[in-house]
């Protein structure tokens, strides 16, 4: 039957993906450099425990005048400091497991069919998860931002965060829940009006020869859950405020 010999063909390119995953993590795993495990996660405790201190959340040097967007850089607006606050008082493994542990719980609730597995396997097995785990990466947050997106809708909204992945924050879009998130989120952004205008400046000043295309590289990782919604056997109701719909 054609389509017992398609999920067939599925699983076994799963398997090679998966196979291909472990290769590469084999030799890394021992040899792992201890000093750039968390990184990105110790970055932005640090900038944010900075600001909350009364210092500045960015650097000095990049409102003055341009400046190369090195890895350090800070290029997330202001609000991006109210997701990072939590995760200065909880345990440290919060930040990977959260993400990580929704990521999979939703999922595992939609049920992928077996012909969307090797697509889900290749978003594991790209190199850029990999290196966005190891060095604790926010956009990690927003993976799980995605997979919640495609549960409830609203949640995409939060991917707005992080400006160049603006096209996975239109996961919900179609939805009045998406926009009432929205607005949630400009009213939470107005007393920050005067890190805005750093914020602008920031922008401004940023010299990257990839442009929009900065974060191109993460992507795939991106795609992670919408290849499992894709591809999902069971569709969840999808909670939206004020039409008494709840998600089973």
């Amino acid at each position: 039957m054609p389509g017992r010999r398609t999920d067939i063909l599925c699983l076994f390119l799963t398997g090679v993906i998966l196979a291909m995953l472990a290769a590469d993590l084999a030799p890394l795993l021992p040899n792992l450099d201890p000093a750039k495990m968390g990184v990105d996660y110790h970055l932005y405790l640090d900038v944010t425990s900075r600001w909350l201190g009364g210092g500045p959340y960015y650097e000095p040097w990049q409102v003055a005048g341009p400046y190369a967007t090195v890895p350090g850089v800070v290029l997330y607006p202001p609000p991006f400091t109210l997701v990072v606050a939590p995760f200065l008082v909880l345990p440290w493994i919060a930040w990977w497991a959260l993400p990580i542990g929704i990521v999979i719980a939703v999922t595992v609730r939609v049920r992928p069919r077996v012909v969307a597995w090797p697509l889900i396997a290749f978003c594991l097995w790209f190199p850029g998860t990999t290196v966005m785990v190891v060095a604790g990466n926010p956009t990690m947050l927003f993976v799980a931002a995605v997979s919640l997106a495609t549960v409830w809708w609203w949640p995409g909204v939060f991917v707005l965060l992080k400006p160049t992945l603006l096209p996975f924050a239109l996961v919900g879009v179609w939805r009045r829940s998406w926009w009432i998130a929205l607005g949630v989120l400009v009213l939470v952004g107005l007393p920050f009006w005067s890190m805005w205008v750093d914020y602008a400046k920031v922008l401004l000043n940023a010299r990257n020869t990839n442009g929009l295309l900065y974060n191109l590289g993460q992507a795939p990782t991106m795609l992670l859950p919408v290849a499992a919604w894709l591809g999902r056997s069971r569709t969840p109701e999808s909670t939206e405020i004020g039409s008494g719909t709840v998600a089973a």
